[in-house]
């Protein structure tokens, strides 16, 4: 596993590639639910589909089988990697909107995950990555600081 994989993609190399599949799908389904794509969802789900080897359609489909493609995943990791990906794909613009939240939370319940407290636990996960790479960025992008001396 490559560092930037895990960065962009996550937990997922722990994923089937059938269940990556149709993690994609419900990812650009999340992507869609507020009606608008954002250029960093849509930059997340490029990276994924690419990381992944897989196509990538970015438009929302009314009548996919959501059921199906949840059935998916099996196991309680895989439901709980599916989550933290829905839920890190929600934080790419900055702003884990409420039908995104709605989704979530609909979704989890759907893959029989009813206690909050995962959710809950799932979300501290992400933002503490979400923070952790953004500080990461800003440290990397600002000009060495003043007053420290490096040998």
């Amino acid at each position: 596993m490559r560092l930037h994989q895990f960065t962009v993609s996550g937990f997922a190399y722990k994923l089937t590639q059938s269940q990556r599949e149709a993690l994609l799908q419900l990812l650009v389904q999340m992507a869609g639910v507020d009606y608008e794509v954002s250029v960093e969802e849509e930059a997340f789900l490029v990276a994924w589909a690419t990381d992944w080897h897989l196509p990538l359609d970015l438009t929302p489909e009314q009548d996919v089988n959501e059921v199906a493609l949840l059935a998916e995943f099996d196991t309680f990791a895989a439901k709980i990697v599916a989550l933290q990906e829905m839920v890190k794909l929600g934080y790419q613009d900055g702003h884990f909107g409420e039908e995104e939240r709605a989704k979530v939370h609909a979704f989890a319940h759907r893959l029989g995950l009813v206690n909050p407290d995962i959710l809950t636990d799932i979300h501290k996960w992400v933002r503490a990555w979400h923070d952790w790479h953004y500080q990461g960025e800003q440290m990397l992008d600002a000009e060495p600081w003043s007053g420290i001396i490096y040998d």
